[in-house]
């Protein structure tokens, strides 16, 4: 090759992968709002809270799994969580049927669930004629168990039995459990503590050079790995584990592999931003760190999939409309995974959080978590996101134009009342000192208030018992103390029964506390 054309050669390759991958003036907000104008509801209409589905396209039909419950907006109502699997037509998207996967207490031809809550399922499928569904049984105080349970596409039936999945590390092959998830990555390094609940088939299912990858995650224990699934479509194998820095809160990954063969996982931080990290093996995996490309997340489930030859990597941006947590989700795409293009911008005040995508003939479905409570999560939507690869018209389409919101309801201790910003749970009960006074609504995550008017403030937070986030002792050492009263059931499932401390504040102290802590105001007492 002459030096002329391998000079020619040298200006035409920046040329190329700098190449757009968008049209010109693509407007990713409007992408989004002509996608959610389409997607439809395949929740049932008893369904109070609903979150987190998964779906496998077979043919005309879309099988989505998702876990429910009848009482309350959002997933923290415990034992009254149930999984289901619900059929919807790809032609009409109309639910067909919607089949009941599993619940607490539920008797199985061989075997009896515990009372506990049932949790994030997921689904993929086995064979021409299987789809296998996997759930979490959580017990309170014993180890969470993950679950199968096949359903027959010939007889669109489930199995009458179920089984458990099983988890093979370094150590052998047990029982699909926590403890020995976090065994395994103890013996790597790993330096926070067990914790019987939270593991969880997480990321979509993904099939690279005939295997299937998935990502493992216990979200309590800020744990995470990548898995493939063996042959028998029981076992999950743990490849290698990604859990630092320990000094973050990482949980809750996507993962897949770019065209150098370099896997790149995507985390979500429940102390600040995504991290990333990498690994050219799939065992060892770089420290994770935050990425340019992601300058704004929130902590809330990624996506990272691969379509048409084309990375789509979906997150979380921390912007809020309409003052709704989760409302605004991106999704970029990218040729290499280093450079990337925003293709959708989903903003709604009705939340858009944890989707998941999926090819079916050419199409590209989505299924997404929506609200009408500020963020908590009251039902699946599911509808066509695009045909792959491909980008709608947008001349004469126009933006979504979103009604004002109602003005929030006083935030007074009365049950039925609205307890946080970015959750929907009310009131159920309340301590009788606290009856009628107005407190302090905020996220659910953390409090900082600075204290604009001296008086008495009233703190509840959950009595300490395990997986209940309370704040006791910091509570204790910013000098409140405890109130001789019967712990009360704030809002639905055990962990949120809650104990009252009192303090009296002065003009200018400040408060800062972690997740869960409620201030009540008595005696006139102003914060900001």
């Amino acid at each position: 090759m002459t030096k002329a054309i391998l000079s020619l050669f040298a200006l035409m390759v920046p040329l190329v992968s700098a190449q757009s991958l968008l049209p010109s003036n693509w407007d990713p907000a409007l992408a989004g709002d002509i996608v959610m104008q389409r997607v439809v509801r395949v929740t049932a209409p008893q369904v109070k809270g609903a979150h987190d589905a998964e779906f496998v396209c077979v043919g005309e039909r879309a099988y989505i799994v998702e876990h429910d419950n009848d009482v309350t907006p959002g997933h923290g109502a415990g034992v009254a969580m149930y999984c289901v699997l619900t059929v919807v037509n790809l032609k009409t998207l109309e639910v067909e049927k919607m089949h009941p996967m599993a619940k607490a207490g539920q008797a199985f031809a061989n075997i009896t669930l515990p009372d506990a809550q049932v949790f994030v399922p997921r689904i993929i499928r086995k064979d021409e004629h299987t789809l296998r569904t996997y759930f979490c049984s959580q017990p309170a105080k014993e180890q969470a168990v993950t679950w199968y349970r096949d359903f027959d596409l010939r007889t669109q039936t489930f199995e009458a039995s179920i089984h458990k999945a099983r988890l093979k590390t370094a150590a052998g092959t047990f029982d699909m459990e926590p403890r020995h998830f976090h065994a395994d990555a103890a013996a790597l390094g790993f330096k926070r503590p067990g914790i019987n609940q939270g593991l969880y088939i997480f990321d979509s299912f993904k099939e690279i050079d005939g295997k299937r990858y998935i990502a493992l995650n216990n979200f309590p224990g800020k744990q995470n790995a990548l898995a493939v699934l063996h042959d028998d479509f029981t076992t999950f194998e743990i490849i290698g584990h990604y859990n630092d820095p320990q000094s973050q809160q990482l949980s809750e990954s996507a993962v897949n592999r770019l065209p150098d063969g370099t896997w790149m996982a995507i985390v979500r931080n429940d102390a600040g931003n995504y991290h990333f990290t990498t690994s050219h093996d799939g065992k060892t995996w770089t420290i994770a760190e935050p990425k340019p490309f992601v300058p704004n997340g929130l902590n809330s489930k990624p996506t990272f999939d691969k379509f048409g030859g084309i990375y789509y990597l979906g997150w979380q941006e921390n912007t809020k409309i309409q003052n709704c947590n989760r409302s605004v989700f991106n999704v970029d795409i990218s040729r290499d995974g280093k450079t990337w293009q925003r293709k959708y911008r989903f903003e709604s005040p009705h939340s858009f959080q944890y989707p998941t995508f999926h090819e079916n003939e050419g199409s590209l479905w989505l299924t997404v978590s929506q609200s009408d409570h500020g963020g908590s999560t009251d039902r699946i939507m599911f509808g066509k996101l695009e045909t792959v690869g491909q980008f709608e018209p947008q001349t004469g389409q126009k933006r979504i134009a979103w009604p004002a919101p109602p003005p929030p309801e006083p935030a007074i201790m009365k049950p039925g009342v609205k307890l946080f910003t970015d959750r929907d749970y009310v009131i159920e009960e309340m301590p009788s000192l606290v009856k009628d006074l107005p407190f302090h609504r905020t996220s659910i995550e953390k409090l900082d208030v600075t204290v604009t008017k001296a008086g008495t403030l009233f703190a509840l937070t959950p009595t300490i018992r395990p997986q209940a986030a309370s704040q006791e002792e910091a509570l204790q050492k910013a000098g409140f103390t405890k109130v001789d009263a019967p712990e009360t059931q704030l809002f639905p499932g055990e962990i949120n029964r809650v104990s009252v401390y009192r303090k009296a504040v002065k003009q200018g102290e400040r408060l800062q506390f972690k997740k869960l802590v409620l201030l009540v105001f008595a005696d006139g007492v102003i914060v900001q």
